[in-house]
C-alpha cells in the first residue's frame, strides 16, 4: 500500500509541474493497481489528457498509456449522450420559465477542462430560484423523471429506472443511461445538526450565459462559482471521501483566471463576510495546496493565511495526504478536523454518534435500477456483498480514527506546529 500511495503522490505532483521523470522505475504493476483509483478520483481523464499531449514513450507502460487513452475516446462519448440530456433538462426548464444555474460538471468546461471527454460526469445539478421550485420539478417530472429523495437540507433529487445495472466495480465510461438530477436552492444546504452559513441563506441571482458544443445554459458567474466549488468539497470533507478532480478544478481554475483581480477580490468579499465560512474555505484552500498547489493570487492568499484555523493546520500537516489517497469510501480522518466548526458541543457529539454510528437502513446497491433487475440473483448478491463492506468500513474506519484522536489529542496537547501558517486567534 505504500508503493501505491507513493505513486498517486507522483501523479498529483505530475499533474501540477508535467515532469514526467516523476514516473521512472514506477512498474506496470504499479500502474494497473492504481488505475481503479484513478477511475474513482476522476484524475484518469486529466491525466490521460497530459500523456497525449506531452507523449511519456516508455516512461509509463504501453498498456497503460492505451489504457488510458480508451478511458478518453469512450467518455467522450460518454459525454456526448449527457449534454444531450443537459439539453432536454434545460429545454424543459426555459419552456417553465423557471431562473436557473447549472453548476459543475458541463459549466466547468472550458475553465478547467479543454474539452468535455476530460470530465466525468454521473448527475446534472442545478440552482433553482426558490420561487420556482414547483415548476422546475413539474417541468423535469414531464420527462419521465420522478422524485426520489427530498432532504431536509431543501437538496431534491430526481431519477429515471435504469434497465441494466452498471455494478459497483464497472467501467465508468460507458454510454450512460439518463442521469439523476439534483435541484439546490442555494449555495450551501445544511442538513440536520450541520453547521449554517447566514451569508449564504439566500438564492443567488447571479447567472450569465455559457455554451458547450452548441447547448446554450446559465450558470453562476465566476465569484460565486468559484464559491460554490470549495463548498461542494467541504460538503465532501463533511463525509468520508472527495474525489480529488474537486481540488484539481479549483487549482486549474485559478490558474487560468490567476490574473482576474476583480474576480478574486470580489470572491474574498463573499467568502470574507462570514467568519466561519473564511475558515472553511481556508481548509479547502489548504486542502487544495496539498494535492495540486497553485499560485495563488493576493486576495485568495490573504484569504488562505489570515483564516486557517491551528486545527486546520495541523491536520494539513498530519492527516490530509491520508484522507485524500485513500480508496473510496475514505475514512474518518476527516472528523478530526471538524470539530472546530461546530459552537454547540451537544449539537456536535449527536453530529458524531451519527458519523460513527449510523444505525439507518442497510444501503441500497442502486436507486436508479428497474425492479426486475433489483431482484436477478446476481444484483441481489451483489448489494449483499456491498452491505457487508460498508459495515467492515465503518468498524474500519472507526478504529483508525479513535486511534488517530488519541495521537491527535496528544499533540494539541503539546502544542505541536505544523508547516503551514497559522491564523492568530481563528
Amino acid at each position: 500500500m505504500t508503493e501505491l500511495f507513493a505513486h498517486r503522490q507522483k501523479i498529483l505532483r505530475f499533474l501540477t509541474t508535467d515532469s514526467l521523470a516523476l514516473f521512472t522505475g514506477v512498474s506496470e504493476e504499479t500502474w494497473q493497481r492504481n488505475l481503479r483509483w484513478l477511475d474513482r478520483s476522476g484524475l484518469a481523464l486529466p491525466l490521460a489528457a497530459r500523456f497525449e499531449a506531452l507523449r511519456p514513450g516508455a516512461t509509463v507502460p504501453a498498456r497503460v498509456r492505451a489504457e488510458l487513452q480508451r478511458r478518453l475516446l469512450d467518455n467522450h462519448r460518454r459525454m456526448e449522450r449527457m449534454l444531450a440530456f443537459l439539453h432536454d433538462a434545460t429545454q424543459a426548464l426555459n419552456a417553465a420559465g423557471v431562473h436557473y444555474c447549472c453548476v459543475k460538471g458541463f459549466s466547468l468546461i472550458p475553465d478547467c477542462f479543454d474539452g468535455m471527454r476530460e470530465r466525468h460526469q454521473v448527475d446534472l445539478d442545478f440552482l433553482i430560484a426558490p420561487k420556482n421550485v414547483n415548476s422546475a420539478c413539474s417541468a423535469i417530472e414531464a420527462l419521465g423523471y420522478r422524485m426520489q429523495r427530498f432532504s431536509a437540507s431543501g437538496e431534491m433529487r430526481f431519477i429515471k429506472p435504469w434497465k441494466r445495472h452498471i455494478g459497483a466495480n464497472g467501467y465508468l465510461y460507458q454510454l450512460p443511461e439518463a442521469p439523476p438530477i439534483e435541484f439546490h436552492t442555494r449555495l450551501w444546504e445544511a442538513e440536520p445538526d450541520e453547521i449554517e452559513f447566514q451569508s449564504l441563506s439566500m438564492y443567488p441571482d447571479q447567472a450569465e450565459v455559457h455554451e458547450v458544443c452548441g447547448v446554450e445554459f446559465p450558470r453562476l458567474r465566476p465569484a460565486y462559482h468559484f464559491v460554490y466549488l470549495l463548498l461542494h468539497i467541504f460538503r465532501h470533507l463533511l463525509g468520508s471521501w472527495t474525489r480529488l478532480l474537486g481540488l484539481w478544478e479549483v487549482a486549474t481554475f485559478i490558474r487560468a483566471r490567476r490574473d482576474c483581480d476583480e474576480l478574486w477580490e470580489e470572491a474574498a468579499r463573499l467568502i470574507g463576510n462570514d467568519r466561519r465560512l473564511a475558515s472553511v474555505c481556508a481548509l479547502v484552500l489548504g486542502l487544495v495546496d496539498v494535492a495540486f498547489p497553485p499560485d495563488m493570487p493576493e486576495a485568495l492568499r490573504e484569504i488562505y493565511a489570515g483564516n486557517l484555523s491551528s486545527d486546520s493546520a495541523l491536520w494539513l500537516d498530519r492527516c490530509a495526504t491520508a484522507w485524500l489517497l485513500a480508496d473510496p469510501p475514505g475514512n474518518k480522518l476527516n472528523l478530526l478536523v471538524q470539530k472546530q466548526f461546530w459552537t454547540d458541543r451537544d449539537i456536535w457529539r449527536r453530529y458524531l454518534r451519527r458519523r460513527l454510528l449510523p444505525l439507518r437502513t442497510p444501503p441500497r446497491l442502486s436507486d436508479e435500477a428497474v425492479q426486475p433487475a433489483r431482484i436477478a440473483l446476481a444484483y441481489r448478491a451483489e448489494e449483499l456483498l456491498y452491505q457487508a463492506t460498508r459495515t467492515w468500513y465503518h468498524l474500519k474506519s472507526d478504529f483508525t480514527y479513535l486511534a488517530a484522536l488519541t495521537r491527535w489529542t496528544r499533540r494539541k496537547r503539546l502544542g505541536n506546529r505544523s508547516v503551514y501558517q497559522i491564523a492568530d486567534g481563528v
